[in-house]
């Protein structure tokens, strides 16, 4: 069986949408070939923690190899989440210190903890770096250099051209990442990006990048995750239920919040019909936001749950929630969400532009889209949905569509590109 080195600094027991991509194709690589051993951090601290996505990786046997210390109980490690203005400030400031990003102390580390395991697993086929963080691509890049092996690299979300995530304080700081970032597009054997736009953004800023360099592997869903949980009891109140996953961090819910209010004012008596229910990190700006327009109590939030559970509260729901970035490149971002809402189904409320999200949902016919801000327009549509609900009358998702986000028909494709990159070295 071919080695795969894995390089990625977010993993399990570490949360959020981000490790996900990442264990599932470390999952099911061993289905087309390929080991993975994944180099990653032992997290001191961090707010979102989950224990069954690293119980996952364990049993389905992929080997991590970790920079610091192995982690004897996941509950030391979590710490409350931060305001969000708290953490765009800190993200200001270490994009002023640390190029291409603040985990660029992590690489030194990395690179000796890989020297230690090379001849523990007989060396690697390959490596596959994924970001951000984009010291992960720098940290594969050495790898490449020093041990002559194929590099892949893997855009969860863009680098340069991500206003987003990087506000870049100076012109300095900006021509440095770019300079990093050419660098690595340079030296990698394949480039894998999670959407079209993405792609066409890397091709048209660096002259270095040929078209068939890139392909496009989308976020999508774990079939498993979903058959797992439907084995179980489910969280339903007999309630219809909209449910909202993930944290708030660049994006906007006030509108969402003000249409729910709008919609109680108006049909108080949906409040024994209709639950509005959120997953993930609720901070307090926001629960001082919906206690001021006296909501707060009427909404059902449960915090941040492993993956486990919230794929339980993704089956007992009826419409789930997706929100307008309020970034400006919102057109190329592809958040994680996406692909586990489509494997779910269920009935989608997009509260977003004409962009990259809306287009690629526009075939999964179970989803309904709002170009609005204005909280009558989007509790108008709450309210369609509710009578449809009642009328059993709910739009129903395109099978076909949905099976294209399957991940291990995805990791089959990356298995493949991984196979020919050994053919033709």
């Amino acid at each position: 069986m071919n080695k795969v080195l894995i390089i990625s600094y977010y993993f399990p027991p570490m949360g959020m949408g981000g490790v996900q991509r990442t264990l599932k194709f470390a999952k099911y690589l061993k289905h087309f070939g390929w080991d993975s051993v994944v180099i990653t951090d032992s997290p001191k601290k961090y707010y979102a923690v989950d224990e069954s996505l690293l119980k996952e990786a364990i049993e389905c046997g992929i080997k991590i190899e970790r920079t610091g210390k192995e982690i004897k109980d996941i509950k030391d490690i979590i710490i409350k989440a931060p305001k969000e203005s708290i953490k765009k400030l800190k993200n200001k400031v270490s994009q002023f210190f640390f190029i291409p990003d603040s985990k660029i102390g992590w690489k030194k580390k990395a690179l000796s903890k890989i020297d230690e395991i090379w001849d523990k697993y007989g060396g690697f086929d390959l490596v596959f770096a994924t970001a951000p963080p984009y010291t992960d691509f720098l940290i594969g890049q050495s790898v490449k250099r020093k041990y002559k092996i194929p590099l892949v690299i893997d855009y969860r979300d863009l680098w340069v051209d991500n206003k987003v995530l990087n506000s870049y304080p100076t012109y300095y700081h900006k021509m440095s990442n770019i300079r990093l970032e050419k660098k690595v597009l340079a030296e990698a054997n394949k480039i894998i990006t999670t959407n079209r736009k993405t792609k066409e953004l890397i091709i048209t800023r660096y002259g270095n990048v040929d078209y068939n360099d890139v392909i496009i592997i989308p976020h999508g869903y774990d079939q498993e995750d979903y058959d797992k949980a439907s084995s179980q009891k489910l969280p339903e109140t007999g309630k219809m239920r909209f449910l909202y996953t993930g944290s708030f961090y660049c994006y906007n819910p006030k509108p969402y919040f003000e249409a729910i209010k709008y919609l109680f004012d108006k049909y108080p008596e949906l409040e024994k019909e209709i639950e509005f229910c959120f997953l993930g990190q609720f901070t307090e700006d926001y629960i001082k936001f919906c206690q001021s327009i006296k909501i707060y109590d009427k909404l059902n939030i449960k915090g941040y749950l492993d993956h486990t559970e919230c794929v339980k509260y993704i089956l007992s729901s009826d419409v789930l929630i997706l929100l307008k970035s309020k970034g400006e490149n919102d057109i190329a971002a592809m958040v994680g969400k996406i692909g586990e809402y489509i494997g779910s189904r269920k009935n989608i409320l997009a509260l977003l532009p004409d962009g990259l999200t809306q287009k690629t949902l526009m075939n999964y016919e179970a989803v309904k889209f709002i170009d609005s801000d204005n909280p009558k327009e989007i509790g108008k549509a709450i309210y369609d949905y509710y009578l449809m609900y009642k009328d059993k009358k709910m739009p129903t998702a395109n099978e076909e569509f949905v099976s294209q986000y399957n991940r291990k028909t995805m990791t089959d494709e990356l298995a493949t590109e991984f196979n020919y990159l050994l053919d033709i070295e």
